[in-house]
């Protein structure tokens, strides 16, 4: 293995491109190849696509299987999964990729802390990881770093910790039409909490996080209370792609609490950004993040800056607050 990652990239959207551009950028990883079901995409050029000359030349797949085997022609070290935020929906993709030989870092929220949701699954995927000497890491910014690994690392200074609060409030309006969208800008009040209380809306990953950090502290993580409630405009807000009126939803307010472990998140158009730790204990520790952590760039850094110490990690599927940070 040289000094760059050879790597396989699976769903190219605005996350998977920026992941893909950041490392090679970044001179960790080489791209040797790619798919993506799209129709707009698959066929299409590596260059064409990301609309970067200094990529190489790939032509990218409609499937996972084409890109497996093109990148079995060539070696490669590491597969890089953007294509969903549920494990079972992924799995037969985790599986073809760890069967392949390949490490895997995925930004599939519930992978951060699979045993939460989808233990069954989480447990063949550690068995197959295992079986070919492989890791199998779920990354990103929120959940991977924010209301997770930021906090546990804040813990690491206490002698004793009493509870852990983390919050995370993001300015949406900055954000991509997809995110603006799924925090219900726009709609009416009762029409978000239908909604809600269906569990079609809100952030996924959420319950990931207090369970991620839970365990690592050695805290009981199976149990816990969430409410998600829509933010209400006091006045008419506008963005590039929204028209919001008093009185409609501006965002979500989602809260989750497990055991003396309480996060919260904002997502509203217009909401001051910060992200904040609170940990009581002995010592105490505060720490706020102003203007917060950009998500989409901050993922993408997430994922790249996992991928040497996923493929020095034991087999198996891995967590972000055990695999090594360098």
């Amino acid at each position: 293995m040289g000094s760059t990652l050879r790597t396989v990239h699976v769903g190219l959207g605005t996350i998977g491109l920026e992941i893909l551009k950041a490392g090679a950028r970044a001179g960790i990883c080489e791209p040797v190849a790619c798919a993506d079901i799209s129709p707009e995409i698959a066929g299409a050029s590596l260059r064409t696509v990301a609309q970067e000359e200094e990529l190489p030349e790939l032509t990218v797949c409609a499937s996972l299987e084409d890109a497996l085997d093109a990148a079995d022609e060539v070696g490669a070290d590491l597969a890089v999964v953007c294509t969903g935020s549920h494990v079972e929906a992924v799995e037969e993709q985790f599986t073809a990729i760890l069967e392949s030989g390949l490490c895997c870092i995925s930004t599939c929220e519930e992978l951060v802390f699979p045993w939460l949701r989808a233990a069954t699954a989480a447990d063949r995927l550690d068995a197959v990881a295992t079986a070919n000497e492989v890791a199998l890491l779920g990354a990103g910014v929120n959940p991977g770093f924010v209301l997770d690994l930021f906090p546990f690392t804040m813990t690491r200074v206490c002698q004793r910790i009493d509870s852990i609060h983390a919050g995370r409030f993001l300015d949406a309006s900055r954000r991509r039409r997809q995110l603006q969208a799924k925090i219900g800008s726009g709609m009416q009040p009762d029409d978000f909490r239908e909604l809600a209380s269906q569990g079609k809306i809100g952030h996924v990953g959420l319950a990931e996080s207090a369970a991620l950090l839970a365990d690592s502290l050695g805290w009981p993580w199976d149990d816990f209370e969430e409410t998600i409630d829509p933010v209400i405009a006091a006045e008419p807000i506008r963005t590039d792609y929204f028209s919001v009126a008093q009185g409609e939803v501006r965002g979500q307010h989602q809260t989750l609490t497990m055991g003396d472990v309480r996060l919260e998140l904002i997502m509203a158009l217009g909401e001051d950004e910060r992200d904040e730790v609170r940990v009581e204990g002995v010592p105490p520790v505060h720490a706020i993040v102003q203007g917060g952590i950009h998500g989409d760039t901050a993922t993408a850094g997430a994922v790249i800056n996992f991928m040497w110490p996923l493929v020095a990690a034991e087999p198996g599927v891995r967590t972000v607050t055990e695999v090594g940070l360098a």
